[in-house]
């Protein structure tokens, strides 16, 4: 039993594997604080170290720590056990004096070894003058600070939208970023959109940010709690003059408290909110764009603003007659890179040459536009493929560029030979310069039986004659009928009403779906639920006024409808009537699920009516 008992402990250990953590001592700041405002400093380390070494905190009291809090974790993962620890010194420190301060690394001793953390730079405002305390506590509380319980009014300082550009002066073809930014002071609970501009004049490419993601960030002497970027653009102006950027509307909903009883432990626990809405608009502006200048600009210019290099190849210089052979030209650089040209290539007359394949790996503004033309020399001989050039305007010496590609000498040999005729081989002598067209002048002569009439024949009284009058009638009578087969089918009310409703249904449908792109929730809503009252309306030929969710319960269930498929009807009915009036947190994805689903009850009726 013992010799059973170590064996399985030694599998035990033997299949299980506790992975070392590489050392890691990290350190945490605000990047900017008020004078007077307390923060913490704080150094985190993964494993138990010894003889913290902070350096002198220029600029700082230091109020308190330091503090060390742990935690540790295990996990055990198909056999592999893994730890993680953490150790937090916190220091709790308090802005002395303006000025843009450094903290030096401080240094620590893990297993003899010593590490060191990286530097922090904290910038010190004059800020508003009012203490802030420290910046850890809970948002809700420095606000409640900032504004009486129960305002509505919020100064247009404390919330506001910013477009920042990268550039206001630039030329037509060169790229500018414009950054969208929000700036809070208050308590942001949500933001909808209600107004993105045009950008007229501009080609635009909108570049994915994710999740916004909030700082704390400085603003001519405030600090801003709630600083994020919500919509970023690469834009490219396409004339010269002053365009204008419009400005943005954004509908910000700040959370605000209403009842609770000041200075209380319970306040936060039994305190109400409600949310404000609150419209914000960026200020508009304006990019001057200047013309290309006309001095120096070679013919053919490709259109190209920025900077670029060119490298050309071939696959190979020596082949035979009817093989092929690749041409690649790669342009590298930096601007308006999604609107280059293919370049102009003046390859021999005896090539064919095919539409170049384009692949383009580009993100913004800089990457790479490859071109590969496939070419077949058809005729032997020596043939040279021209240096190609490609010009383009480079606006940080305001001067145009030309790039010279390479001179190829494609070597091409008889093709084979063993199939082909003694006329086949005869041209392989010949090019196309020599020979242009050949067999146009002489058509080829008839052989065989010809149906042949002779001229000037009587039409009177011929196949051709009554057919002219009979076919006519013909058509007429049936026309007749189907005339009066419509005439009837639109005189049954029910039926037109029955074959019209999907098509009502999907007029609504397609105007929810704009007003789902528009982040018109309100609009949304109504435009699915006339979709949804309208389809059962007319299919099931129910006048408007009857129309109630146990009166179509009822007909439907009669028509033998599936009780899951009428359920899930009514379902949409009630989530559309309530997000009216509660609209939820995320309600694109909200708007999102309910169009799907409307669509997909739809379709799933229309078969079981």
């Amino acid at each position: 039993m013992r010799s059973l008992i170590i064996a399985l402990l030694l599998c035990v250990i033997g299949g299980t594997k506790v992975f070392a953590q590489k050392t890691t001592f990290d350190v945490s700041a605000p990047s900017v604080v008020e004078v007077g405002e307390q923060f913490r400093l704080s150094y985190t380390l993964n494993k138990q170290g010894e003889n913290l070494q902070v350096p002198t905190l220029k600029g700082f009291d230091l109020l308190a720590g330091p503090s060390l809090s742990t935690s540790m974790s295990f996990s055990n993962i198909n056999g592999k056990m893994e730890q993680s620890s953490q150790f937090t010194y916190t220091y709790v420190l308090e802005a002395r004096e303006e000025g843009e301060y450094t903290i030096e690394p401080a240094t620590v001793t893990v297993d003899g070894k010593e590490y060191k953390s990286e530097a922090v730079k904290i910038k010190v405002i004059k800020g508003s003058g009012e203490s802030r305390g420290n910046n850890s506590g809970n948002r809700n509380n420095s606000q409640q600070r900032e504004e009486p319980r129960g305002s509505t009014s919020i100064k247009k300082d404390d919330l506001f939208l910013k477009l920042e550009v990268s550039r206001k002066s630039l030329y037509v073809g060169e790229s500018l970023v414009a950054t969208l930014k929000v700036y809070s002071r208050v308590n942001l609970a949500d933001i909808q959109w209600k107004k993105v501009p045009a950008f007229d004049g501009f080609l635009t490419e909108e570049k994915k940010i994710g999740q916004i993601r909030l700082n704390r960030e400085e603003y001519n002497g405030k600090i801003y709690d709630q600083v994020g970027v919500l919509q970023e653009n690469i834009l490219f102006p396409q004339h010269a003059g002053t365009l204008k950027i419009d400005p943005y509307e954004i509908v910000c909903l700040v959370r605000q408290r209403t009842t609770g009883r000041a200075g209380s432990i319970f306040d936060d626990f039994f305190g109400e909110y409600r949310d404000v809405r609150v419209l914000c608009e960026s200020d508009p502006v304006n990019i001057t764009v200047k013309s290309l200048p006309e001095t120096g600009k070679p013919l053919g210019f490709s259109g190209m603003v920025g900077t670029l290099s060119m490298a050309t190849s071939v696959s190979t210089d020596t082949l035979r007659a009817n093989d092929a052979l690749t041409y690649k030209v790669v342009l590298r650089g930096n601007g308006n890179m999604k609107l280059l040209n293919a370049p102009k290539i003046n390859f021999p007359h005896d090539f064919d040459v095919y539409d170049p394949k384009v692949t383009k790996d580009i993100n913004g503004t800089s990457g790479t536009v490859t071109y590969e033309y496939i070419v077949i020399p058809r005729y032997a001989g020596e043939y040279k493929i021209p240096a190609i050039q490609y010009s383009y305007f480079d606006p940080k010496s305001n001067t145009y560029k030309m790039l010279k590609g390479d001179e190829y000498t494609i070597r091409v040999a008889k093709g084979n030979e063993a199939s082909s005729s003694a006329g086949e081989a005869a041209l392989q002598s010949f090019k196309k310069e020599d020979v242009r067209v050949l067999g146009q002048d002489i058509r080829f002569i008839k052989s065989g039986k010809s149906d042949l009439s002779p001229k000037g024949i009587q039409y009177f009284a011929t196949m051709s004659y009554w057919l002219s009058f009979i076919i006519p009638f013909v058509l007429f009578v049936i026309g007749m009928i189907l005339n009066r087969r419509r005439i009837k089918a639109n005189a049954d009310l029910v039926r037109v009403k029955s074959k019209t409703a999907n098509k009502m249904a999907q007029k609504r449908l397609k105007a929810a779906a704009v007003a789902m792109k528009a982040s018109n929730s309100e609009l949304f809503y109504q435009e699915v639920l006339n979709a949804m009252w309208g389809y059962v309306s007319y299919k099931l030929n129910v006048s408007a006024s009857e129309l109630n969710r146990d009166n179509i319960s009822d007909i439907l269930t009669r028509r033998g409808t599936d009780a899951a498929l009428i359920q899930g009807f009514i379902d949409v009915l009630d989530h559309c009537e309530y997000a009216r009036y509660a609209p939820g947190a995320n309600q694109s994805e909200e708007m999102d699920k309910v169009y799907k689903d409307s669509i997909s009850i739809i379709t799933k009726l229309d078969k079981a009516i």
